[in-house]
C-alpha cells in the first residue's frame, strides 16, 4: 500500500444553507512522486467539494485537503444521516486507491410557504378561497388553515382546517368566507381579512385577503319589477277585454252546428236501438213458447279490462369506478325490463385530482367525455332528458393515467372517480293475466 488517507472528523452536522467542512489528510508511504485525485462518493457528493481536487506528494511527504459539505436550502436534501466517503486515487499506483468513510447528519428544516387564491372574491352571501400550502422544507409538516377578520363581519370554514404535508409536497385547503349581515342595496363594500398557516410550534404565515360584499338586490331590480307589472297589467286587460270576448263568441259559433249535428245522430241511434229491444223482446217471447215456457238464462257482459296505465317515480342512481394507474374501469347499470330511465341531472366527482379520461355512456355512445385533470366536482343540468330505455346499459368509464391525493395530501395508488345521476323513471306494468 502506498497511500494512506484519514479524516480528521469523520463525523458532522450541517442545516440546508449552510455548510459544513472537515480535514482529508493524506501520505504517500511509496517510493515513488505520486499524483493524487480527491473527490466525495456517495448521496452527499451532489453538494461536496474537495479543496484543492488534487494534490503532487514525494515518497515520504503528506498534505491536508478541505471537504466542504454544503447542502441547498430549496430543495433541501432529506432529513437525517447520510454516509460518505472521500476517494483518493493515485496516478501510478491506481490499485493502491483509498476512500475513508465519514457521517454527516443533515439537520431538520421547516420552511413552509402558502398562497390564497383568489386574492379578492365577490359574493353577496359567500365566497370560496382556494389556499395553496407549500412544504419547502426536509421533513413532513403538519399545519391548520383559519381565517382572521379584525372587523369580525365575516365568518370562515377550512376544509380540511389542519392537514399533513410532505417534504418537498404542496396541498390546498379550501376556505369559505361568509358574511354575517346582508346588503341588501347599496354600493359594494370590501371586508379585508386575514388566512393564517400555522405550522406546529412555528410562527404563522400571513396572508392578506378581501371579500368584495355587493347589494342582494341589484340596483336595476326596482325599474325592471315596476316594467314586468305594467306588462302584466297590460296583458290582463288585453285579456279581458278583446282576446277573451272574441275566443267566447268564436267557440260557440264553431260548436253550434257540429252540436246539431251530434244531437240527431243520438236521437236517431235512440230510436233503431229501442226498435232493436223491440225485435229482441218478441223473438223471445217467441223462443219460450216454442220451448214450453221455460226460462232464459240471461247473458252478462264482461267489462274490458282497463288500460294499463305508466308509473313515474323518482330515480337517484349512484355510480363508481376504482382502477389502478394505467388501466380502464367500467361501472354498468342496466335498465331493468318495463323501465325507462330519464336522466336529467348528472353530477361528477374526482375528488383526489386524479388525470386521465371519464365517459358516461348510454350503450357504445359517449354522452359526456372528460379529462379528470379539468375539475374536482362538476354539475350538468339537461334540458332536455337523455332517456335509457329497458335492457339498455348506462356505464360510468374511466381511464386512469395517474392517481392524485386525498384530503390529507396522502398520494393514492388508485384513481376514483364518482357519478351521481338525477331523474325519474318510468314503469310499465305488466298486462294482467
Amino acid at each position: 500500500m502506498t497511500t494512506h488517507a484519514m479524516l480528521g472528523t469523520p463525523e458532522l452536522r450541517v442545516l440546508p444553507g449552510s455548510e459544513a467542512t472537515c480535514d482529508l489528510t493524506v501520505r504517500n508511504t511509496g517510493d515513488l512522486v505520486e499524483a493524487y485525485e480527491f473527490d466525495v462518493v456517495g448521496d452527499a457528493a451532489a453538494w461536496a467539494t474537495v479543496e484543492p481536487p488534487s494534490a503532487n506528494l514525494y515518497p515520504g511527504d503528506e498534505t491536508t485537503a478541505r471537504v466542504v459539505f454544503q447542502p441547498l436550502r430549496s430543495p433541501p436534501p432529506p432529513a437525517g444521516e447520510i454516509p460518505f466517503a472521500v476517494r483518493v486515487r493515485p496516478s501510478l499506483h491506481a490499485d493502491d486507491a483509498v476512500a475513508p468513510e465519514g457521517t454527516i447528519w443533515v439537520e431538520p428544516l421547516l420552511n413552509v410557504g402558502a398562497e390564497v387564491l383568489p386574492r379578492t372574491s365577490r359574493a353577496w352571501y359567500q365566497a370560496r378561497h382556494e389556499v395553496a400550502v407549500d412544504n419547502r422544507g426536509n421533513v413532513p409538516v403538519t399545519v391548520t388553515v383559519a381565517g382572521d377578520d379584525p372587523d369580525r363581519l365575516l365568518t370562515f370554514r377550512a376544509q380540511p382546517p389542519t392537514l399533513t404535508v410532505g417534504p418537498g409536497q404542496a396541498a390546498f385547503v379550501r376556505l369559505t368566507a361568509r358574511n354575517r349581515r346582508v346588503l341588501w342595496r347599496g354600493q359594494p363594500v370590501t371586508h379585508p381579512f386575514q388566512v393564517l398557516v400555522t405550522p406546529d410550534g412555528e410562527t404563522p404565515v400571513v396572508l392578506d385577503a378581501a371579500l368584495l360584499q355587493t347589494a342582494a338586490v341589484p340596483r336595476a331590480a326596482g325599474r325592471l319589477a315596476a316594467g314586468l307589472l305594467a306588462l302584466a297589467v297590460l296583458l290582463l286587460a288585453g285579456w279581458f277585454f278583446l282576446v277573451k270576448p272574441a275566443a267566447e263568441s268564436a267557440a260557440k259559433e264553431a260548436v253550434q252546428e257540429p252540436l246539431a249535428e251530434v244531437s240527431a245522430q243520438a236521437e236517431t241511434a235512440d230510436q233503431k236501438a229501442e226498435a232493436a229491444d223491440q225485435k229482441a223482446q218478441t223473438a223471445d217471447e217467441k223462443a219460450e213458447d216454442a220451448s214450453g215456457g221455460g226460462t232464459r238464462p240471461k247473458t252478462t257482459k264482461s267489462p274490458g279490462s282497463a288500460a294499463a296505465k305508466t308509473k313515474t317515480t323518482p330515480a337517484r342512481l349512484r355510480m363508481r369506478t376504482e382502477g389502478a394507474p394505467g388501466t380502464t374501469v367500467v361501472d354498468p347499470h342496466v335498465v331493468p325490463e318495463r323501465n325507462t330511465l330519464v336522466i336529467t341531472d348528472l353530477v361528477l366527482q374526482n375528488p383526489q385530482g386524479d388525470t386521465g379520461r371519464v365517459e358516461v355512456l348510454v350503450g357504445d355512445d359517449a354522452i359526456l367525455t372528460m379529462a379528470l385533470a379539468n375539475f374536482r366536482d362538476i354539475d350538468y343540468h339537461f334540458v332536455s332528458p337523455i332517456e335509457v330505455p329497458a335492457g339498455r346499459r348506462l356505464s360510468l368509464r374511466t381511464t386512469c393515467r395517474t392517481a392524485g391525493a386525498d384530503l390529507t395530501a396522502t398520494p393514492a395508488d388508485r384513481c376514483q372517480t364518482l357519478l351521481l345521476v338525477s331523474g325519474s323513471n318510468r314503469v310499465v306494468p305488466a298486462p294482467a293475466a
